[in-house]
């Protein structure tokens, strides 16, 4: 049987916003779990201060840096043959990816289901969830990439949902550069036949996926960062895709690959989180 590890990790500073904790530890209730599973979680530093502290380029790069060692070491300590990330920000998933593609070394693809391509560099952009799948190839943030002991080839990677007419300059820049294999939601949005069809032609017998639930539209699903209450409409690309969309991806690649990682990430669920922060002003629940 294999052993399957639920990796709880609450990282907030890679996306520099705090209510990706709360959401974490709302998304690790919520997520099914059986008595199969082992379950660990990743200390993270909950000093939310408003003066951001930005290292070579990489805000909260020291917290960072240390909760990567920690995932890093939870990893090794358990040996799963399978990993559930539940996220935190986008750069949960560079321990348990590098850790399995340890594991697996041929045969093995990344799925990444995001609006965004998530490679960039310091000198581009200070939050580390940005540079995450770059640091998984070798590129990104130069401190956490030299920490990747089984980095990825672009060639087994496929972006599933990105919103390719809204990159960042550098983004284009490096697409541009790099060739990233990618699927839009408009080829997505039917069947996932596209997706299959790859990972067929490309004889892969393993898959990580990484799900960024920003990935889908604000229309559909609202506990998204750019669904934040009183906030204008933001400038930076917005997922397109629906929930059910995304559910069928994932279950249709499970029918013709073997899904050892799925990371989800970046889970708001404002409301909850309004209203736990409302309850707690109320005298009657403190005295």
């Amino acid at each position: 049987m294999k052993r399957t590890l639920r990796l709880t990790f609450p990282e907030w500073q890679g996306g520099i916003e705090p209510s990706y904790y709360a959401g974490c530890k709302i998304l690790d209730w919520l997520a099914p779990k059986t008595d199969r599973m082992i379950c660990a979680q990743v200390p993270v530093s909950t000093t939310f201060s408003k003066d951001i502290p930005v290292t070579e380029g990489v805000s909260w790069k020291n917290e960072l840096m240390e909760q990567q060692k920690r995932a890093y070491e939870i990893c090794a300590q358990h040996d799963p043959d399978r990993i559930i990330v539940l996220g935190g920000d986008c750069s949960v998933e560079q321990a348990p990816f590098d850790y399995l593609h340890g594991k697996y070394p041929e045969h093995t693809a990344i799925v990444w289901i995001d609006a965004h391509p998530d490679f960039s560099r310091p000198k581009d952009f200070s939050h580390e969830h940005a540079m995450v799948l770059g640091n998984l190839i070798g590129d990104g943030a130069p401190d956490f990439a030299a920490m990747v002991a089984h980095p990825f080839d672009k060639k087994d990677i496929i972006y599933a949902g990105i919103i390719a007419d809204h990159l960042e300059p550098w983004e284009k820049a490096y697409q541009k550069s790099y060739q990233m294999n990618f699927l839009t939601p408009e080829q997505l949005c039917d069947n996932s036949s596209a997706l299959i069809d790859w990972l067929r032609a490309g004889d892969y017998q393993q898959v990580l996926i990484h799900w960024d639930l920003d990935v889908l539209s604000p229309d559909d699903f609202r506990s998204l960062l750019c669904a934040e209450p009183y906030l204008p409409p933001p400038t930076y690309a917005v997922g397109r895709m629906r929930l059910e969309q995304i559910i069928r991806i994932i279950k249709d690649i499970s029918q013709v690959v073997d899904v050892v990682a799925l990371g989800i990430t970046e889970f708001l669920p404002w409301d909850m989180m309004r209203l736990q922060q409302g309850l707690r002003e109320l005298s009657i629940f403190r005295d």
